[in-house]
């Protein structure tokens, strides 16, 4: 239940840091302000807590491949979500993001032969029609951007790659390792532009110190413990099982923008959201079984 736990955990605080994201870019910080800090401050609090934790760095020289992974996700995939998350609205997001699921899973499975139990079939495609449920149901958001839907989409595209990438790095080394040497890859490819493009442009208009502050903890929640709560969760079960769990984040962004943001919910958006829960609910107890199952067979 470990991978089941993990999956969930990071899937919620990316669906919530999406709404935060949304809601501080709105106050007038840059894309590119944004996105340092937020994967700056993840860096330095990975590192601190691979020092307190007495985790062995991976050595960039001989992990270079597992490091590069880093620039897909959250370099690239964070670069053009920022972005996206700026010229769209949650709803929209959440909409694009229902599909992630779905394309890991057959992802995987064509590109690595990751199994892809059929008992899972029925669950899966039942999450991905609540999922779509609640977010069709509002799809009248106000604020949304076909430029930032499209940025949206290749983020997801960018993210279900490097999910794939990682399905077997984590086997043979501790979570934590990987994401630290993977964000300081991305941070090494997309600082330096984003920093020329704070010298040209500013680093926004806000000038509220709430909202400055507000950056870096977004950074841990989003960048920190989600990918070391996900690269955790890639060690208990397949790609194809944990990317089921991500459809917690568009929920959770619908429920974000619905409490926080103020936006309006219909009854076919909280049918959706249920059925989406169920068929998690289907899935991790399926998992378990499995894992029992699996344990009894290696004792006999």
């Amino acid at each position: 239940m470990v991978g089941v736990a993990t999956a969930a955990g990071a899937s919620v605080l990316w669906g919530m840091g999406n709404v935060a994201t949304h809601a501080v870019l709105g106050t007038g910080i840059s894309v590119a302000a944004f996105t340092l800090i937020e994967i700056g401050t993840s860096i330095v609090f990975l590192a601190i807590v691979a020092r307190i934790l007495r985790v062995p760095w991976l050595s960039i020289r001989r992990h270079a491949r597992i490091g590069a992974l880093g620039i897909l996700e959250p370099g690239l995939t964070y670069l053009v979500m920022n972005w996206g998350l700026a010229h769209t609205s949650v709803v929209h997001a959440s909409l694009i993001g229902a599909t992630e699921p779905l394309l890991i899973a057959l992802l995987a499975w064509v590109l690595i032969r990751s199994p892809l139990p059929r008992r899972l079939f029925l669950p899966m495609g039942t999450a991905l029609i609540g999922t779509v449920l609640v977010v069709t149901t509002n799809a009248d958001a106000s604020g949304a951007h076909w430029l930032g839907d499209a940025a949206v989409a290749l983020g997801f595209v960018f993210a279900s790659l490097y999910a794939v990438g990682n399905a077997n790095v984590v086997a043979d080394h501790p979570p934590l390792a990987v994401t630290l040497l993977q964000q300081l890859f991305a941070y090494a490819v997309i600082a330096p532009p984003l920093l020329v493009v704070c010298a040209a442009s500013g680093v926004g208009t806000s000038t509220s110190g709430l909202v400055w502050a507000a950056v870096p903890v977004i950074g841990i929640a989003t960048s920190s413990l989600t990918f070391w709560l996900y690269l955790t969760s890639l060690r208990h079960v397949s790609p194809g099982t944990t990317a089921q769990f991500l459809a917690l984040i568009p929920i959770t962004g619908f429920l974000g923008a619905v409490l926080i943001l103020g936006e309006e919910a219909s009854t076919g958006a909280f049918i959706g959201a249920a059925i989406v829960l169920v068929s998690l609910l289907a899935i991790a107890r399926m998992e378990h079984r499995a894992e029992v199952e699996a344990e009894r067979a290696a004792t006999r």
